[in-house]
Parts: C-alpha cells; structure tokens; sequence
C-alpha cells in the first residue's frame, strides 16, 4: 500500500507529532516482528505525486486483513496519513528477507550498537509500469532490479538499484516504449534490499 498525505490539515503540536510519528515507528516493529510487515521506506524528495509519503508490503492477499493491520497506525487514526492499496504478486523471497533483516537489527542491539534507523537505509527507484507481463520478461533478470512484481493484475512494479530518477528514466530509454507507461518514484529502503537474493539465498 502506498501511504500518502492524510485528510488532517490543522498542523501538529510538537509534544502531538512525536507521540503519532513515534507510535507510527514502534507500530511498524511490532508489525515486522509479527510477521506482516514485510517492506517499508518512506518516497524521497523527486516523485510523481507530491501527496505519496510511503510504502508498506503487507504478507497478505486480503484486502480485509490488510485494512486491519493498516489501520492500526497512530498516523492514519489521526488522519495524518490517509491509505491507498494495491495487490503485488511477487516470487521476491520477501518473508526470508525480513528474518534476516530482524536477525541483523538483534544482533547490532545485542553488541551495544546504537539503533539509528536512518543509517541502515539508502536511495532506490520505485518503477511502475502499466506494460506488465512484457514488463516483467524485460525486467525480472536486470542487473539493476532488486526486486519485480505485478502491480493490480496488469501492470509491474520493480525497486531499481540506481543512482537517482535521471539514471533510472536513461534505463527505462533503453526499452524504447515496451515497458508502456513508466511512472518513477525516489524511494528509500533498506540498505539489505539491494542485494536481497544473495542475503536470502533465492
């Protein structure tokens, strides 16, 4: 699901603001640690939309189960953030990636390393193209692509291993218009995405 800007418009107090945005941090954990939070990283500065704030990949396929989890983060009961889902089908190993993720942030807690979650993430690209199944023949195998999947049945969405938007817009050149329409979006993530397959072994 992509979280964007939220219907609240009256402006947050500061003792408010880090009570939601610190409930939004500990909610997501929790989520992780119980398995349903697979992915997540807020859109960097250069996107498509200027409402999109971030991306959550829950382990569900139901839509029900996956309003319920969402909704329980303090930014979206407060109307900070407001929620637009989407259906993702993907054989990235997803739930590996995230034991091995939790494994790696117990251990560094485990040695006395301070947690500071902005050090443990970095820059990708969120692609979007509505040419899926062409998309993801051209795609899947990229050395640039981390991971690929069909985004709402007929379209791809995959996290590029580039540099900035101008790198990953120079990739989408090469295609020469057969990945369709191509939105592109800077996002961060963690550090342990860009080499997901040999982490997890897939």
């Amino acid at each position: 699901m992509f979280l964007k800007t939220g219907p609240r418009t009256e402006p947050l107090a500061k003792d408010e603001s880090d009570r939601i945005f610190g409930g939004h941090f500990a909610n997501m954990n929790r989520l992780a640690r119980a398995g349903h939070l697979l992915v997540a990283g807020p859109f960097g500065k250069v996107r498509s939309d200027a409402g999109l704030r971030g991306v959550f990949v829950l382990a569900t396929g139901e839509r029900a189960a996956a309003e319920r989890l969402a909704s329980s983060d303090p930014g979206v009961a407060a109307g900070v953030f407001a929620l637009e889902y989407h259906d993702l089908v993907t054989a990235a190993p997803l739930p590996e990636f995230l034991t091995a993720e939790l494994a790696a942030e117990d251990a560094a807690q485990a040695a006395g390393q301070p947690a500071d979650p902005a050090a443990r993430i970095r820059s990708y690209v969120l692609l979007r193209a509505s040419a899926g199944a062409a998309a993801e023949t051209l795609l899947q195998n990229h050395p640039a692509v981390v991971l690929c999947g069909r985004f709402d049945g007929t379209g791809l969405l995959a996290v590029l291993d580039v540099a900035s938007v101008a790198a990953a817009e120079a990739l989408v050149g090469t295609f020469g218009g057969r990945l369709g329409t191509v939105v592109l979006d800077e996002w961060w993530a963690s550090r342990g995405l860009a080499d997901l397959a040999g982490r997890v072994g897939g």
